[in-house]
Protein backbone atom coordinates (compact mmCIF):
# COMPACT_ATOMS: atom_id res chain seq x y z
CA UNK A 1 0.00 0.00 0.00
CA UNK A 2 1.19 3.69 -0.75
CA UNK A 3 0.65 6.25 1.37
CA UNK A 4 -0.05 9.45 -0.61
CA UNK A 5 -0.53 13.01 1.29
CA UNK A 6 -2.23 15.40 -0.98
CA UNK A 7 -2.93 19.47 -0.49
CA UNK A 8 -3.89 21.08 -3.43
CA UNK A 9 -5.40 24.62 -4.01
CA UNK A 10 -5.61 23.79 -7.87
CA UNK A 11 -7.47 20.37 -7.80
CA UNK A 12 -7.40 20.23 -12.01
CA UNK A 13 -6.77 16.48 -13.41
CA UNK A 14 -6.34 14.94 -9.21
CA UNK A 15 -9.50 12.52 -9.39
CA UNK A 16 -7.99 11.07 -13.07
CA UNK A 17 -4.41 10.81 -11.38
CA UNK A 18 -5.20 9.01 -8.61
CA UNK A 19 -7.91 6.72 -10.36
CA UNK A 20 -4.23 5.95 -12.79
CA UNK A 21 -2.33 5.39 -9.57
CA UNK A 22 -4.99 3.02 -8.31
CA UNK A 23 -3.25 0.60 -10.68
CA UNK A 24 -0.40 -0.32 -10.12
CA UNK A 25 -1.47 -0.79 -5.97
CA UNK A 26 -3.69 0.30 -2.80
CA UNK A 27 -4.07 3.65 -2.12
CA UNK A 28 -4.03 5.00 1.59
CA UNK A 29 -4.97 8.87 0.98
CA UNK A 30 -4.31 11.47 3.51
CA UNK A 31 -5.56 15.39 2.35
CA UNK A 32 -6.19 18.34 4.29
CA UNK A 33 -9.80 19.70 5.06
CA UNK A 34 -10.68 21.57 1.69
CA UNK A 35 -8.85 18.76 -0.18
CA UNK A 36 -10.03 15.22 1.04
CA UNK A 37 -13.65 16.42 1.36
CA UNK A 38 -13.66 16.88 -2.21
CA UNK A 39 -11.92 13.56 -2.69
CA UNK A 40 -14.79 12.29 -0.86
CA UNK A 41 -17.04 13.93 -3.24
CA UNK A 42 -15.21 11.67 -6.13
CA UNK A 43 -16.24 8.69 -4.17
CA UNK A 44 -12.31 8.53 -2.66
CA UNK A 45 -11.72 7.44 0.97
CA UNK A 46 -9.24 9.78 2.54
CA UNK A 47 -7.92 10.64 6.00
CA UNK A 48 -8.09 14.17 7.21
CA UNK A 49 -4.84 15.29 8.31
CA UNK A 50 -5.87 15.91 11.70
CA UNK A 51 -6.99 12.45 11.94
CA UNK A 52 -3.76 11.22 11.44
CA UNK A 53 -2.24 13.95 13.84
CA UNK A 54 -4.73 13.67 16.14
CA UNK A 55 -4.49 18.00 16.40
CA UNK A 56 -6.66 20.16 14.85
CA UNK A 57 -6.10 23.09 11.90
CA UNK A 58 -6.09 26.25 14.18
CA UNK A 59 -5.52 29.76 13.70
CA UNK A 60 -8.13 30.08 10.81
CA UNK A 61 -5.88 27.07 8.79
CA UNK A 62 -2.33 28.54 9.21
CA UNK A 63 -1.77 25.81 11.02
CA UNK A 64 -2.68 22.47 9.77
CA UNK A 65 -0.34 19.92 8.27
CA UNK A 66 2.93 21.35 10.43
CA UNK A 67 3.16 18.20 12.80
CA UNK A 68 6.23 15.17 13.64
CA UNK A 69 3.69 12.66 12.29
CA UNK A 70 3.49 14.16 8.62
CA UNK A 71 7.14 15.48 8.45
CA UNK A 72 8.55 12.42 9.88
CA UNK A 73 6.47 10.19 7.83
CA UNK A 74 7.86 12.42 4.74
CA UNK A 75 11.59 12.55 5.93
CA UNK A 76 11.95 9.26 7.12
CA UNK A 77 15.08 7.76 5.19
CA UNK A 78 15.05 4.14 3.94
CA UNK A 79 17.54 3.07 6.73
CA UNK A 80 16.87 1.08 9.99
CA UNK A 81 17.42 3.21 12.53
CA UNK A 82 14.62 6.19 10.76
CA UNK A 83 12.11 2.65 10.10
CA UNK A 84 12.59 1.99 14.16
CA UNK A 85 11.93 5.67 15.28
CA UNK A 86 8.65 5.83 13.22
CA UNK A 87 7.49 2.15 14.75
CA UNK A 88 8.50 3.15 18.04
CA UNK A 89 6.28 7.01 17.21
CA UNK A 90 3.87 5.15 15.48
CA UNK A 91 4.17 7.35 12.33
CA UNK A 92 3.19 5.53 8.54
CA UNK A 93 5.85 6.24 5.97
CA UNK A 94 3.97 8.68 3.39
CA UNK A 95 5.58 7.28 -0.20
CA UNK A 96 4.30 10.96 -2.36
CA UNK A 97 3.51 14.25 -1.31
CA UNK A 98 1.16 15.56 -4.02
CA UNK A 99 0.78 19.47 -3.34
CA UNK A 100 0.36 22.99 -4.73
CA UNK A 101 0.51 26.18 -2.94
CA UNK A 102 -1.31 29.42 -2.41
CA UNK A 103 -2.25 31.32 -5.64
CA UNK A 104 -0.05 34.09 -4.27
CA UNK A 105 1.43 35.06 -7.88
CA UNK A 106 -2.27 35.30 -9.04
CA UNK A 107 -3.64 37.18 -6.32
CA UNK A 108 -0.65 39.74 -6.98
CA UNK A 109 -2.56 40.54 -10.80
CA UNK A 110 -5.87 41.75 -8.62
CA UNK A 111 -4.24 44.65 -6.91
CA UNK A 112 -4.97 43.32 -2.92
CA UNK A 113 -4.37 45.32 0.00
CA UNK A 114 -1.02 44.21 2.00
CA UNK A 115 -2.98 42.26 4.87
CA UNK A 116 -5.23 39.92 1.94
CA UNK A 117 -1.76 39.12 0.48
CA UNK A 118 0.40 38.04 3.33
CA UNK A 119 -2.72 35.71 3.87
CA UNK A 120 -1.82 34.51 0.56
CA UNK A 121 1.64 33.54 1.38
CA UNK A 122 1.46 29.81 1.96
CA UNK A 123 4.12 28.54 4.62
CA UNK A 124 2.75 24.36 5.19
CA UNK A 125 2.53 24.12 1.65
CA UNK A 126 6.79 25.29 1.05
CA UNK A 127 7.50 23.20 4.02
CA UNK A 128 6.10 20.20 2.82
CA UNK A 129 7.46 20.36 -0.57
CA UNK A 130 10.58 20.65 0.49
CA UNK A 131 10.95 18.08 2.86
CA UNK A 132 9.42 15.49 0.20
CA UNK A 133 11.93 16.84 -2.44
CA UNK A 134 15.13 16.95 0.36
CA UNK A 135 14.22 12.97 1.15
CA UNK A 136 13.78 12.44 -2.92
CA UNK A 137 15.89 9.03 -2.09
CA UNK A 138 12.70 7.60 -1.14
CA UNK A 139 9.63 9.86 -1.64
CA UNK A 140 8.29 11.21 -5.04
CA UNK A 141 6.68 15.03 -5.08
CA UNK A 142 4.69 16.51 -7.12
CA UNK A 143 4.02 20.12 -7.03
CA UNK A 144 1.78 20.72 -10.34
CA UNK A 145 -1.04 18.83 -12.12
CA UNK A 146 1.35 19.11 -14.88
CA UNK A 147 3.52 16.56 -13.87
CA UNK A 148 0.58 14.01 -13.86
CA UNK A 149 1.04 12.74 -16.82
CA UNK A 150 4.65 12.45 -16.57
CA UNK A 151 4.78 10.46 -13.46
CA UNK A 152 2.35 7.40 -15.01
CA UNK A 153 4.30 7.51 -17.67
CA UNK A 154 6.79 6.29 -15.70
CA UNK A 155 5.51 4.23 -13.33
CA UNK A 156 3.94 2.21 -17.32
CA UNK A 157 7.63 2.48 -17.88
CA UNK A 158 8.91 0.76 -14.63
CA UNK A 159 6.34 -1.69 -13.41
CA UNK A 160 4.55 0.40 -11.23
CA UNK A 161 8.05 2.55 -9.40
CA UNK A 162 9.19 6.00 -10.26
CA UNK A 163 12.65 5.47 -10.22
CA UNK A 164 15.63 7.26 -8.40
CA UNK A 165 16.30 9.70 -11.57
CA UNK A 166 12.65 10.81 -11.84
CA UNK A 167 12.18 11.49 -8.06
CA UNK A 168 15.16 13.70 -8.50
CA UNK A 169 14.30 15.39 -11.32
CA UNK A 170 10.80 15.69 -9.43
CA UNK A 171 12.79 17.31 -6.58
CA UNK A 172 14.28 19.46 -8.66
CA UNK A 173 11.13 20.95 -10.04
CA UNK A 174 9.80 21.28 -6.62
CA UNK A 175 12.54 23.37 -5.70
CA UNK A 176 12.48 25.95 -8.48
CA UNK A 177 9.01 26.11 -7.62
CA UNK A 178 9.79 27.11 -4.21
CA UNK A 179 12.72 29.23 -5.11
CA UNK A 180 10.45 30.71 -7.64
CA UNK A 181 7.43 31.49 -5.09
CA UNK A 182 10.13 32.90 -2.58
CA UNK A 183 10.96 35.21 -5.41
CA UNK A 184 7.48 36.49 -5.98
CA UNK A 185 7.11 37.27 -2.40
CA UNK A 186 10.09 38.57 -1.82
CA UNK A 187 9.60 40.72 -4.72
CA UNK A 188 6.56 41.93 -3.54
CA UNK A 189 7.64 43.17 0.10
CA UNK A 190 10.72 44.45 -1.77
CA UNK A 191 8.54 46.64 -3.78
CA UNK A 192 6.60 47.85 -0.90
CA UNK A 193 9.84 48.96 1.34
CA UNK A 194 10.91 50.59 -2.43
CA UNK A 195 7.34 52.28 -2.43
CA UNK A 196 7.77 53.68 0.96
CA UNK A 197 11.08 54.62 1.03
CA UNK A 198 10.89 56.31 -2.81
CA UNK A 199 7.81 58.49 -1.21
CA UNK A 200 10.10 59.74 1.81
CA UNK A 201 12.84 60.78 -0.88
CA UNK A 202 13.81 64.04 -2.31
CA UNK A 203 15.29 63.95 -4.85
CA UNK A 204 17.94 66.71 -6.38
CA UNK A 205 17.44 67.04 -10.01
CA UNK A 206 21.25 67.51 -10.77
CA UNK A 207 22.40 64.35 -8.75
CA UNK A 208 22.82 60.74 -10.12
CA UNK A 209 19.78 59.28 -7.54
CA UNK A 210 17.45 61.55 -9.99
CA UNK A 211 17.17 59.22 -12.70
CA UNK A 212 17.10 55.79 -10.69
CA UNK A 213 14.30 54.67 -8.36
CA UNK A 214 15.35 52.78 -4.80
CA UNK A 215 17.04 49.49 -6.47
CA UNK A 216 16.69 46.89 -3.75
CA UNK A 217 19.76 45.99 -1.91
CA UNK A 218 19.23 42.56 -2.90
CA UNK A 219 17.45 41.02 -5.90
CA UNK A 220 16.52 37.89 -6.87
CA UNK A 221 15.22 36.98 -10.35
CA UNK A 222 13.08 33.76 -11.24
CA UNK A 223 13.03 32.51 -14.82
CA UNK A 224 11.19 30.17 -16.84
CA UNK A 225 12.39 28.26 -19.83
CA UNK A 226 9.91 29.20 -22.75
CA UNK A 227 11.73 27.29 -25.70
CA UNK A 228 14.81 25.62 -26.59
CA UNK A 229 15.57 28.07 -29.95
CA UNK A 230 17.15 27.29 -32.74
CA UNK A 231 20.88 28.24 -32.22
CA UNK A 232 21.99 31.39 -30.68
CA UNK A 233 23.97 34.63 -32.16
CA UNK A 234 25.47 32.09 -34.24
CA UNK A 235 24.90 28.65 -36.06
CA UNK A 236 27.43 26.79 -33.18
CA UNK A 237 25.85 28.82 -29.87
CA UNK A 238 23.09 26.92 -28.08
CA UNK A 239 20.14 29.43 -27.42
CA UNK A 240 17.20 29.07 -24.82
CA UNK A 241 14.68 31.75 -24.53
CA UNK A 242 13.45 32.23 -20.46
CA UNK A 243 10.33 34.82 -19.62
CA UNK A 244 10.21 36.50 -15.46
CA UNK A 245 8.03 34.40 -13.07
CA UNK A 246 7.00 37.15 -11.35
CA UNK A 247 8.34 40.58 -11.67
CA UNK A 248 11.77 42.62 -10.83
CA UNK A 249 10.86 44.92 -7.22
CA UNK A 250 11.55 47.99 -8.90
CA UNK A 251 9.40 50.78 -7.49
CA UNK A 252 7.51 51.82 -10.42
CA UNK A 253 7.58 48.51 -12.04
CA UNK A 254 4.19 46.85 -12.09
CA UNK A 255 3.28 43.86 -10.29
CA UNK A 256 1.56 42.19 -13.07
CA UNK A 257 3.50 40.28 -15.92
CA UNK A 258 2.90 41.39 -19.45
CA UNK A 259 1.65 37.91 -21.71
CA UNK A 260 3.75 35.43 -22.78
CA UNK A 261 4.87 35.22 -25.26
CA UNK A 262 4.66 38.35 -26.95
CA UNK A 263 3.69 36.85 -30.06
CA UNK A 264 2.14 33.50 -31.93
CA UNK A 265 3.95 31.90 -34.52
CA UNK A 266 1.65 30.93 -37.16
CA UNK A 267 4.01 29.46 -39.34
CA UNK A 268 7.91 29.04 -40.61
CA UNK A 269 11.19 27.52 -39.37
CA UNK A 270 11.79 27.79 -35.40
CA UNK A 271 13.13 31.00 -33.86
CA UNK A 272 16.75 31.49 -32.66
CA UNK A 273 18.26 34.19 -30.21
CA UNK A 274 18.85 36.82 -33.04
CA UNK A 275 15.32 36.40 -34.23
CA UNK A 276 13.54 37.49 -30.95
CA UNK A 277 16.05 40.11 -30.28
CA UNK A 278 15.19 41.11 -33.61
CA UNK A 279 11.59 41.23 -33.54
CA UNK A 280 12.08 43.04 -30.00
CA UNK A 281 13.78 46.20 -31.51
CA UNK A 282 10.98 45.83 -34.26
CA UNK A 283 7.94 45.91 -31.59
CA UNK A 284 10.50 48.97 -30.07
CA UNK A 285 9.64 51.15 -32.76
CA UNK A 286 6.53 50.20 -33.96
CA UNK A 287 5.02 50.89 -30.64
CA UNK A 288 6.25 54.80 -30.77
CA UNK A 289 4.77 55.52 -35.11
CA UNK A 290 1.45 56.67 -35.90
CA UNK A 291 0.02 54.21 -37.84
CA UNK A 292 -0.06 53.12 -40.52
CA UNK A 293 3.04 52.34 -40.19
CA UNK A 294 6.19 49.46 -40.96
CA UNK A 295 9.33 49.24 -40.23
CA UNK A 296 12.04 46.74 -41.35
CA UNK A 297 14.67 45.81 -39.15
CA UNK A 298 17.98 44.06 -40.41
CA UNK A 299 20.36 43.05 -37.78
CA UNK A 300 19.08 44.85 -34.84
CA UNK A 301 18.67 48.04 -36.56
CA UNK A 302 15.82 49.83 -39.06
CA UNK A 303 16.86 50.01 -42.99
CA UNK A 304 13.35 51.36 -43.85
CA UNK A 305 10.77 53.44 -41.61
CA UNK A 306 7.66 54.70 -43.33
CA UNK A 307 4.04 55.98 -42.15
CA UNK A 308 1.63 56.72 -45.00
CA UNK A 309 -1.96 56.34 -45.42
CA UNK A 310 -2.26 52.85 -45.79
CA UNK A 311 -0.39 49.87 -44.85
CA UNK A 312 0.48 49.12 -48.22
CA UNK A 313 1.77 52.78 -49.28
CA UNK A 314 3.82 52.67 -45.77
CA UNK A 315 5.14 49.18 -46.76
CA UNK A 316 6.56 50.04 -50.39
CA UNK A 317 8.41 53.31 -49.06
CA UNK A 318 10.09 51.59 -45.92
CA UNK A 319 11.37 48.84 -48.70
CA UNK A 320 12.46 51.37 -51.46
CA UNK A 321 14.20 52.93 -48.90
CA UNK A 322 16.90 50.04 -48.56
CA UNK A 323 16.19 47.23 -50.36
CA UNK A 324 19.42 45.71 -50.51
CA UNK A 325 19.01 45.72 -46.97
CA UNK A 326 16.02 44.39 -46.64
CA UNK A 327 16.82 41.22 -48.26
CA UNK A 328 16.73 39.13 -45.41
CA UNK A 329 14.77 41.33 -43.21
CA UNK A 330 12.58 41.33 -40.49
CA UNK A 331 9.47 43.27 -41.30
CA UNK A 332 6.87 44.75 -38.66
CA UNK A 333 3.29 46.34 -39.46
CA UNK A 334 0.72 48.29 -37.22
CA UNK A 335 -2.53 46.73 -38.78
CA UNK A 336 -3.64 43.93 -40.86
CA UNK A 337 -1.76 42.43 -43.33
CA UNK A 338 -4.05 41.33 -46.39
CA UNK A 339 -3.40 39.27 -49.02
CA UNK A 340 -2.42 41.74 -51.79
CA UNK A 341 0.15 43.11 -49.38
CA UNK A 342 1.26 39.15 -48.45
CA UNK A 343 2.32 38.60 -52.27
CA UNK A 344 4.32 42.04 -52.62
CA UNK A 345 5.95 41.20 -49.33
CA UNK A 346 6.56 37.11 -50.30
CA UNK A 347 8.23 38.68 -54.03
CA UNK A 348 11.46 39.27 -51.67
CA UNK A 349 13.23 37.38 -49.15
CA UNK A 350 12.32 37.84 -46.06
CA UNK A 351 13.28 36.06 -42.22
CA UNK A 352 9.71 37.30 -39.94
CA UNK A 353 6.82 39.14 -40.69
CA UNK A 354 4.79 40.58 -37.87
CA UNK A 355 1.93 42.23 -37.43
CA UNK A 356 -1.27 42.29 -34.83
CA UNK A 357 -3.77 40.49 -37.72
CA UNK A 358 -3.11 38.51 -40.46
CA UNK A 359 -6.40 37.67 -43.09
CA UNK A 360 -7.20 34.40 -44.07
CA UNK A 361 -6.13 34.96 -47.50
CA UNK A 362 -2.71 36.36 -46.62
CA UNK A 363 -2.06 33.27 -44.71
CA UNK A 364 -2.34 31.05 -47.74
CA UNK A 365 0.07 33.37 -49.55
CA UNK A 366 2.76 33.32 -46.80
CA UNK A 367 2.43 29.45 -46.84
CA UNK A 368 3.87 29.17 -50.23
CA UNK A 369 7.15 30.27 -48.68
CA UNK A 370 7.22 27.86 -45.49
CA UNK A 371 10.01 29.05 -44.23
CA UNK A 372 9.09 32.92 -43.31
CA UNK A 373 8.49 33.09 -39.78
CA UNK A 374 4.67 34.70 -39.67
CA UNK A 375 3.76 36.30 -36.09
CA UNK A 376 0.85 37.19 -34.58
CA UNK A 377 1.90 40.06 -32.08
CA UNK A 378 -0.35 39.33 -28.48
CA UNK A 379 1.12 42.26 -26.55
CA UNK A 380 -0.07 46.44 -26.56
CA UNK A 381 0.94 48.08 -29.31
CA UNK A 382 1.18 51.41 -27.49
CA UNK A 383 4.12 52.59 -26.02
CA UNK A 384 4.17 51.57 -22.22
CA UNK A 385 3.28 54.23 -19.72
CA UNK A 386 5.37 52.73 -16.76
CA UNK A 387 9.14 52.28 -16.87
CA UNK A 388 10.70 49.22 -18.36
CA UNK A 389 13.85 47.86 -16.96
CA UNK A 390 16.44 46.25 -18.58
CA UNK A 391 19.21 43.32 -16.86
CA UNK A 392 22.36 42.52 -18.68
CA UNK A 393 24.54 40.12 -18.04
CA UNK A 394 28.76 41.19 -18.44
CA UNK A 395 30.04 37.84 -17.11
CA UNK A 396 32.54 38.31 -14.13
CA UNK A 397 31.67 42.04 -14.08
CA UNK A 398 28.62 41.15 -13.13
CA UNK A 399 25.27 42.51 -14.19
CA UNK A 400 23.60 46.02 -14.75
CA UNK A 401 19.84 46.47 -13.97
CA UNK A 402 19.02 50.19 -15.27
CA UNK A 403 16.01 51.72 -16.74
CA UNK A 404 15.44 51.30 -20.09
CA UNK A 405 13.95 53.96 -20.94
CA UNK A 406 11.70 56.64 -18.87
CA UNK A 407 8.57 58.20 -20.49
CA UNK A 408 9.40 59.52 -23.70
CA UNK A 409 9.63 63.32 -23.99
CA UNK A 410 7.07 64.57 -26.69
CA UNK A 411 7.14 66.85 -29.50
CA UNK A 412 5.56 69.65 -27.87
CA UNK A 413 7.95 69.90 -25.26
CA UNK A 414 11.10 70.40 -27.65
CA UNK A 415 12.84 73.57 -27.54
CA UNK A 416 14.11 75.86 -30.78
CA UNK A 417 16.93 77.23 -29.75
CA UNK A 418 17.78 78.97 -33.39
CA UNK A 419 17.10 82.32 -35.20
CA UNK A 420 15.04 80.22 -37.72
CA UNK A 421 11.98 78.49 -36.60
CA UNK A 422 10.85 74.75 -38.30
CA UNK A 423 8.12 74.91 -40.84
CA UNK A 424 4.93 73.83 -38.95
CA UNK A 425 4.70 71.65 -42.13
CA UNK A 426 7.45 69.52 -41.06
CA UNK A 427 6.02 69.31 -37.13
CA UNK A 428 5.50 65.99 -38.00
CA UNK A 429 8.74 64.97 -39.24
CA UNK A 430 10.34 66.12 -36.14
CA UNK A 431 8.10 64.04 -34.15
CA UNK A 432 9.07 60.84 -36.28
CA UNK A 433 12.38 61.00 -36.60
CA UNK A 434 13.03 61.60 -32.74
CA UNK A 435 10.91 58.33 -32.24
CA UNK A 436 12.65 56.55 -34.59
CA UNK A 437 17.00 57.59 -34.21
CA UNK A 438 16.39 56.89 -29.83
CA UNK A 439 15.91 53.29 -30.93
CA UNK A 440 19.66 53.12 -33.51
CA UNK A 441 22.91 52.44 -32.20
CA UNK A 442 25.11 55.07 -31.64
CA UNK A 443 26.67 57.17 -32.61
CA UNK A 444 23.70 57.69 -34.12
CA UNK A 445 22.15 59.59 -37.16
CA UNK A 446 18.88 59.84 -38.93
CA UNK A 447 17.35 61.67 -42.08
CA UNK A 448 13.42 61.97 -42.82
CA UNK A 449 10.68 63.54 -44.88
CA UNK A 450 7.06 63.28 -44.98
CA UNK A 451 7.10 59.98 -42.56
CA UNK A 452 10.24 58.44 -44.53
CA UNK A 453 12.49 57.39 -43.58
CA UNK A 454 15.56 58.58 -46.04
CA UNK A 455 19.24 57.79 -44.38
CA UNK A 456 20.53 55.96 -41.34
CA UNK A 457 23.80 56.23 -39.19
CA UNK A 458 24.05 53.88 -37.24
CA UNK A 459 26.80 52.49 -34.82
CA UNK A 460 29.66 54.50 -35.86
CA UNK A 461 32.69 55.60 -33.35
CA UNK A 462 32.41 59.08 -34.60
CA UNK A 463 29.11 60.87 -35.20
CA UNK A 464 30.28 62.79 -38.09
CA UNK A 465 31.01 59.75 -39.64
CA UNK A 466 26.92 58.63 -38.94
CA UNK A 467 26.36 62.16 -40.09
CA UNK A 468 28.24 60.84 -43.65
CA UNK A 469 26.72 57.87 -44.03
CA UNK A 470 22.84 59.28 -43.60
CA UNK A 471 23.21 61.78 -45.77
CA UNK A 472 25.20 60.06 -48.39
CA UNK A 473 22.20 57.24 -48.24
CA UNK A 474 19.07 59.67 -48.47
CA UNK A 475 21.49 61.70 -51.10
CA UNK A 476 19.38 64.65 -53.17
CA UNK A 477 16.40 63.96 -50.81
CA UNK A 478 17.81 65.21 -47.73
CA UNK A 479 17.10 68.73 -49.07
CA UNK A 480 14.62 70.03 -46.53
CA UNK A 481 14.65 66.88 -44.22
CA UNK A 482 15.07 67.05 -40.86
CA UNK A 483 17.70 64.95 -39.32
CA UNK A 484 17.96 63.57 -35.67
CA UNK A 485 20.81 62.55 -33.73
CA UNK A 486 20.43 60.57 -30.75
CA UNK A 487 23.05 62.41 -28.47
CA UNK A 488 24.52 65.63 -28.62
CA UNK A 489 26.25 67.43 -31.45
CA UNK A 490 29.85 67.68 -30.06
CA UNK A 491 31.03 69.88 -33.24
CA UNK A 492 30.05 72.37 -35.97
CA UNK A 493 31.47 69.72 -38.20
CA UNK A 494 27.90 68.20 -38.55
CA UNK A 495 26.22 71.44 -39.29
CA UNK A 496 28.18 72.45 -41.85
CA UNK A 497 27.84 68.57 -43.74
CA UNK A 498 24.38 69.08 -43.34
CA UNK A 499 23.60 72.35 -44.78
CA UNK A 500 25.19 71.38 -47.55
CA UNK A 501 22.62 68.56 -47.79
CA UNK A 502 20.39 70.85 -47.50
CA UNK A 503 18.39 69.85 -44.12
CA UNK A 504 15.91 71.83 -43.09
CA UNK A 505 15.49 71.06 -39.64
CA UNK A 506 18.11 69.25 -37.45
CA UNK A 507 16.65 67.74 -33.87
CA UNK A 508 18.99 66.86 -30.41
CA UNK A 509 19.29 66.66 -27.18
CA UNK A 510 21.70 69.48 -26.32
CA UNK A 511 23.94 69.77 -23.66
CA UNK A 512 27.37 69.58 -25.01
CA UNK A 513 29.85 72.52 -23.46
CA UNK A 514 29.75 73.37 -27.72
CA UNK A 515 25.96 73.77 -27.82
CA UNK A 516 26.62 77.50 -28.40
CA UNK A 517 29.21 77.18 -31.21
CA UNK A 518 26.72 74.58 -32.66
CA UNK A 519 23.69 76.95 -32.43
CA UNK A 520 25.95 79.62 -34.28
CA UNK A 521 26.78 77.11 -37.28
CA UNK A 522 23.23 76.85 -37.50
CA UNK A 523 22.09 80.49 -37.62
CA UNK A 524 24.40 80.87 -40.13
CA UNK A 525 23.28 77.96 -42.17
CA UNK A 526 19.53 79.12 -41.72
CA UNK A 527 19.14 76.01 -40.67
CA UNK A 528 16.81 75.43 -37.69
CA UNK A 529 17.70 73.23 -34.64
CA UNK A 530 15.11 71.82 -31.28
CA UNK A 531 16.63 70.47 -28.33
CA UNK A 532 14.98 67.69 -26.37
CA UNK A 533 16.50 67.68 -23.55
CA UNK A 534 16.88 63.92 -23.39
CA UNK A 535 19.10 61.60 -24.32
CA UNK A 536 19.16 58.54 -25.98
CA UNK A 537 22.89 56.91 -26.61
CA UNK A 538 22.76 53.20 -26.80
CA UNK A 539 25.36 50.32 -26.55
Amino acid sequence: MKTVLVSVTDKTGLDNFLTRLERFDTLRLIGTTSTAKYLEEKGFKCTKVEELTGFPEILSGRVKTLHPKVFAGILARPISEDRSCLAEMEISEIDLVVVNLYAFEEALKKNLAEQPMVEQIDVGGVALLRAAAKNFERVAVINEPSQYDSVIAAMDANKGEIPLAFRRKLAYQAFARTASYDQSISSYLGGLVQDHATAETTYDSTTKEAAAPNFADKLTISLKRQETLRYGENPHQAAAWYQLESPISVPGLSPELPAFPPFEQLQGKEMSSNNITDTYALVKILRELVAPAVVVIKHNNPCGVAQAKTLADAYELAYECDPMSAFGGVYGFTGKVDAALAERITRNFVEIVLAPEFDDAALEVFKKKKNVRVLKSTVDTKLAKQRDYKLKHLSDYGFLLEVDQDAPVEASTFTCVTEKKPDPALQKDIAFTWSVVKHLTSNAIFVAKDGLSLGFGIGQTSRIASTGIALRQAGEKSKGAVMASEAFLPATDNIEAAAEAGIAVIIQPGGSIKDADVIAACNKAGIAMVFTGQRCFKH
